[in-house]
This record gives C-alpha cells, structure tokens and sequence, in this order.
C-alpha cells in the first residue's frame, strides 16, 4: 500500500520533468554503465508511513489499519538558481493541493510545505568544477482505505 501512494504520486508529475524515485542514479544500460544525471530533476522520497485504524478518534475494535500517513519528500536539484526555482515551481504546481489516485484507497489533497532552503551541494562537483544546487519540500499526504 505505502508503494502504491508513492507511485500515485510520481504519476501526478508531467514527463516534462525529470524524476527520480528514492535515489538519484541514471538508468542502467546494457553495458553496465548508466546513463548521466540530468538537471533540473526531482527525487522523491520519503517516510514509511503511520498505519492507523478508526481515524483520528483512536483505533477501531478490529485495529485493521485503515488509515495511512505519509510524508512525501522532494529534493529539487539543478545547476543554476533559475533552473531551480522552475522545477521547484513545476512541480508544486503538479503536486500541492492535488489528490493521487491509489486502488481501494481514498487520499486527501496533497499539502506542501518547505523543508530545506536552497543550499549548495558540496558532495558533488560537476564538470566544469560547479556544484548544483538542491532545496527540499515535504508533501504531507493523509489516505483512508475505502
């Protein structure tokens, strides 16, 4: 079910935007070799969830979880504050206040919130000696078991 919302998620997203779920490394190719990273992207993340049953008024007497709570990180990352501020505003407007569509599932809008401001990712340098930059948004994300 936590992959199921997760993808739900990433299906929300145009193909205009460059995804990455989880990790950031280009496809593999068949000599073994993978294809490079490209910028501007997104990579989503995030938490396991909270399982719940009965809602917000405690659990139910079957205590079958019913309810899921996720937090859906986005880590934008590009090579020039322009290229950043244009993903970061493509994919919120893709994603804030947007309902996912999961089987069997009943998820509430999407609720966006900053978590990390735009800094320099010193971990990695890219030809030319530059460093992209990254900045981090959380999608808080509330779904209920038809």
């Amino acid at each position: 079910m936590i992959l199921e919302h997760y993808d739900a998620v990433k299906a929300l997203l145009p193909p205009t935007i460059n995804v990455y779920m989880w990790n950031v490394q280009g496809k593999l190719l068949p000599d073994g070799s993978r294809e490079p990273i490209k910028y501007p992207y997104v990579c989503l993340w995030g938490d396991p969830g909270n399982e719940s049953s009965g809602g917000p008024d405690g659990d139910s007497l079957e205590d079958v979880p019913d309810v899921l709570d996720l937090r859906v990180r986005a880590t934008y990352a590009a090579t020039n504050g322009d290229s950043l501020l244009i993903i970061i505003r493509n994919t919120r407007a893709a994603l804030s206040r947007k309902t996912p569509v999961v089987a069997g599932w009943r998820p509430n809008k999407l609720r966006q919130s900053s978590l990390q401001d735009v800094q320099t990712d010193t971990s990695v340098t890219l030809t030319g000696g530059a460093n992209p930059i990254f900045a981090v948004d959380e999608f808080a994300l509330v779904s209920s078991k038809l």
